[in-house]
């Protein structure tokens, strides 16, 4: 295959190594790409290039990268490529995911072939851990000799340390029964510990994000499941195929075996995440799997200057790498910078050594004085410290240093979050209010809780001190503190602990918070953080009943845990590096970035692999053991700097406090110091901000737009700021019917329309209702309200019956590309037959109950009757709106006309509502209707500002 004029013509410096990449047409290729050697730009190229060539329809192409914001970034450079050869056709049924959003949509198409239903719920790190915690008694059982599992001496070491187990048995496909059969009595345990867990995941519908990939790989399993995922796929690209693990790895090679199209791209050197079960064996051996593999190396780095680059290639090319054999753990690869660049003459590759911590710290701010000062960088951010944990008490003597000169710094995951003001007192405010105070603690001891308890008495003193009676906070607190000290017997109130939050933001200081967007954000967090403790804790309301239950639950389990933990504060994914601040973050977050002036710290930490879990459980992987077991500390040390030296483009800077480990000692001998270099070389440089096209977001329909037309606040605060709801607004009953209809619809894609029947379609109906019930914060329906959604949905299917197999596609995600941002959406049905299209659309409501809303399907119904037709060529015959309420097919069907003018005119709607959106327009111009406000948590808000009586 040709590269295409279109892109040749536009992209004229492609390299010749890049070239081969990008013409590759069939068969496998792997492609060893080291740091800044293009190589996103040449797969998402070559994605491209097959397109132009007519090898492949965008929707027979997957690109699938390690993170969101790498998809992200892939996705964007497809439309800038777009845009600069002018090619106009619809490119949005190109797959571009992680393997976790890729896993996903298997599951979510072909889901009723599980254990698991709509709605299933996925588990996090926190609640993977609150899940087991919820089921410890299930999964563990009594503990017995002081342990439990015949390993752990309490129940949260138990807790922290049976989930990185358990990840690593769904990983490596391990079979648990072949654990309990062990002669071991802890690998035997443990093995009946996963077997419980797992049995919980399926009967709670919940799934963590290692046994999502577990179920796909059984999914693939299945040869009639493969054939119908596979037959859709012609060409599969992998980036960062050295992050991947064995489950993944297994994954990736069963969905090519139509074709072998597979280009797997990576750089072992670069392989960073053993901790969380990847291998960096997957790319050295994947040759091993297709004899014809085309082998190709991307080794021209255009990011660095080239001291930079002679320093760390020099560094990593060690003898570190060969075993006892003589066997490598690497490719054999030089990286080189770019021969057609000018590198100017100034010291690039320099160390800070300071006579202690405080004198190191204050060094390095001093040089990011000297650069912003003289000009050689024109923004704080353009300078990246990394460090190997970034926690306060590695990162704040840098902080520190840095504030005494006024310049200030980014560190989202330094872990300070409960250390922030509105945090404090949102705290204090409900340890006083539940009465977590003195002897209302209970028994709390031991080293950990004492550091908590200091903190929450803090909180409790500085509301004392700040805001004593008669200030409103105060009185707040007084009012609702009487309010539960006075339940009586039996006596509920009708609040959940997040409602609190909402009226706590009407009450000074908080008003005044939630102004500013960073408090706001942290305020957001906490509310999320209170709604997931009212779902894994089940304390739906306080009563007189659970109380006190709920108060130890809230303080010494789960805010003490997080407490312990630490939490993230906010982070931009479309902004990540504020302009104005120095940034501070972990080598792994740096994976994937470029700085015009990096620093590099932690060069005298003790780092080392931790290998217990392979050690107890690598007898039942299904691939022996790969590097040598003494070896495997010194490759992470290797690869993880390897990876903090490279993301350095202008200047690289060492800095410790005292002596670094010997292992640095080829990289940091001989280097001069600051402030003893050459300043006046650096001074004569200057290190222009590249200009980085900003992703662009995408906004749905239902999500955003009518969000933002009922109203802006609730889109500022909800939408924006990301505060979570205190209760659902989902209606259960229309959630039932809809889910019941797509499941009728997805056994007919699958071929089954056979097996369908009325018997059929109540044991579907059945089936959703109990995974509904499992997963949804809305109160199910009585029996008489489940009766109507049962006739609804069986009337549905006698009605239509004999049309079934015109169903051609169900729940389709289609999106457009927009001036700025991307229009997504969802289109329930698609009809088909005699090269007729229809679109559908279900609602459950009455019919015509709401003349407003009727127009705003109609708008959405002709945009996606739009996309449609970019994409298939063709403009739908028919746009229905289905009303499953309705007895018979006459009523039911309500044909909305196409008009052109109408897309024309609902677009431009859709622009202006965008274009408020990404202003931050958020103001109020006429509330909306008052039962929308009356449901609103943000109607404490607005009363007190007059916006609404």
């Amino acid at each position: 295959m040709k590269i295409h004029s279109k892109l040749l013509n536009f992209y004229k410096s492609i390299n010749q190594d890049q070239m081969k990449i990008i013409e590759h047409d069939n068969g496998p290729m792997l492609v060893i790409a080291g740091p800044g050697s293009g190589k996103t730009f040449s797969i998402v190229l070559r994605a491209m290039n097959l397109i132009l060539n007519g090898l492949a329809k965008p929707a027979e192409i997957i690109l699938c990268t390690f993170t969101e914001k790498a998809a992200g970034e892939m996705k964007d450079r497809i439309s800038i490529i777009k845009r600069q050869i002018g090619y106009n056709e619809d490119t949005s049924e190109l797959t571009i995911g992680t393997i976790h959003s890729i896993c996903n949509t298997i599951l979510l198409e072909n889901r009723h072939q599980t254990p698991f239903g709509n709605n299933y719920d996925t588990l996090d790190d926190l609640t993977q851990l609150l899940f087991i915690n919820e089921h410890f008694n299930e999964i563990f059982g009594l503990e017995e000799n002081g342990l439990y599992c015949g390993k752990w001496k309490t129940k949260w070491t138990a807790i922290k340390g049976s989930r990185s187990y358990f990840n690593k048995i769904t990983e490596e496909l391990i079979d648990p029964e072949d654990l309990y059969d062990h002669s071991e009595v802890y690998l035997r345990k443990l093995g009946l510990a996963y077997y419980n867990y797992e049995s919980l995941l399926k009967k709670n519908n919940k799934i963590d994000l290692s046994y999502l990939q577990k179920i796909i790989h059984t999914l693939l399993r299945d040869v009639t499941i493969q054939d119908r995922i596979t037959s859709k796929i012609k060409y599969l690209m992998v980036d960062e195929y050295q992050d991947t693990n064995y489950v993944q790895e297994q994954i990736i090679l069963s969905l090519v075996t139509k074709n072998n199209n597979i280009c797997v791209v990576g750089d072992e050197d670069q392989s960073l995440y053993r901790f969380r079960g990847a291998t960096v064996r997957n790319i050295l051996e994947f040759s091993g799997y297709f004899p014809n593999t085309k082998e190709y190396y991307l080794t021209t780095n255009y990011r660095s200057h080239e001291n930079i680059v002679y320093a760390y290639d020099s560094w990593m090319d060690s003898p570190v790498w060969n075993d006892k054999s003589g066997r490598r753990y690497r490719f054999e690869k030089s990286i080189k910078p770019d021969s057609d660049t000018e590198h100017q003459k100034y010291p690039a590759v320099f160390s800070i050594w300071g006579k202690n911590e405080k004198d190191e710290a204050t060094r390095f701010a001093e040089l990011v004085q000297f650069l912003k000062s003289n000009g050689t960088i024109k923004d704080y951010n353009q300078v990246g410290l990394l460090l190997h944990s970034v926690k306060y008490d590695h990162s704040g003597r840098y902080i520190e240093a840095l504030e005494k000169k006024g310049i200030p710094a980014f560190c989202p995951r330094a872990r300070t979050y409960f250390e922030n003001e509105e945090i404090q007192i949102m705290i204090g405010c409900f340890a006083i209010v539940l009465g977590y105070y003195g002897d209302g603690r209970g028994n709390v001891t031991g080293r950990t809780y004492k550091e908590f308890i200091e903190y929450i008495d803090r909180t409790i003193i500085y509301i004392g001190q700040n805001y004593p009676s008669p200030h409103p906070l105060s009185e707040f607190i007084q009012r609702n503190s009487n309010e539960i000290n006075q339940l009586k017997e039996s006596e509920t109130l009708d609040k959940r602990l997040t409602d609190y939050i909402y009226e706590l933001l009407a009450v000074e200081p908080f008003h005044t918070f939630i102004k500013n967007e960073n408090r706001s954000r942290n305020l957001a967090t906490f509310s999320e953080l209170l709604n997931v403790f009212q779902n894994y804790y089940h304390y739906s309301v306080i009563t007189r009943k659970n109380r006190e239950y709920l108060k130890f639950n809230l303080f010494n389990s789960f805010l003490k845990l997080l407490y312990e933990g630490g939490i993230n504060e906010y982070e931009d994914s479309y902004s990540p590096f504020p302009s104005g601040h120095v940034q501070i973050l972990t080598i792994h977050q740096s994976k994937g970035l470029e700085f015009p002036v990096v620093v590099v710290g932690s060069l005298d930490a003790r780092i080392s692999s931790s290998k217990s879990i392979d050690n107890d459980l690598e007898e039942f992987y299904l691939k022996p053991r790969y590097e040598p077991l003494n070896k495997i500390t010194d490759f992470d040390r290797m690869r993880l700097f390897y990876v903090a030296f490279s993301r350095a483009e202008k200047l690289l800077c060492l800095t410790c406090s005292s002596q670094p480990k010997e292992y640095f000692d080829s990289i940091w001998n001989g280097l001069d110091q600051w402030p003893h270099i050459e300043k006046d070389l650096i001074v004569a440089q200057e290190f222009k901000i590249k200009e980085k096209p900003v992703p662009r977001k995408s906004y749905s329909f239902t999500g955003d737009i009518m969000i933002y037309e009922t109203c802006p606040r609730q889109y500022q605060y909800y939408k924006d700021y990301d505060f979570t709801p205190s209760r659902s607004v989902v209606l259960f009953f229309g959630q039932l019917v809809h889910q019941s209809i797509e499941e009728i619809h997805r056994i007919v894609l699958d071929g089954n329309i056979h097996t369908l029947n009325e018997s059929k379609v109540e044991e579907i109906f059945h089936r959703t209702f109990h995974f509904l019930k499992l997963s949804s914060e809305a109160k199910p329906p009585g029996e008489l309200q489940k009766k109507s959604a049962l006739n609804q949905v069986l009337n549905y299917y006698r009605l239509n019956e004999n049309n079934l197999h015109r169903v051609l596609e169900t729940e389709v995600d289609v999106s457009i590309e927009k001036e700025g941002y991307i229009l997504n959406g969802k289109i329930d049905l698609v009809l088909g037959e005699d090269g007729k299209l229809e679109l559908l659309d279900f609602k459950t409501s009455a019919k015509g109950s709401n003349p407003k809303l009727i127009q705003k399907y109609e708008d959405q119904l002709s945009i996606y009757a739009h996309i449609l037709e970019t994409r298939h060529g063709k403009r739908p015959d028919r746009l229905l709106l289905y009303w499953t309420s309705e007895e018979t097919l006459d009523e039911a069907i309500q044909e909305i006309p196409y008009k052109p003018k109408k897309v024309q005119k609902a677009g431009e709607n859709f622009d202006k509502i965008v274009s408020e959106i990404q202003s931050r327009n958020y103001e109020i111009k006429s509330p909306p209707e008052a039962k929308i406000c009356r449901e609103c948590d943000f109607r404490h808000v607005c009363k007190k500002e007059g916006i609404i009586g």
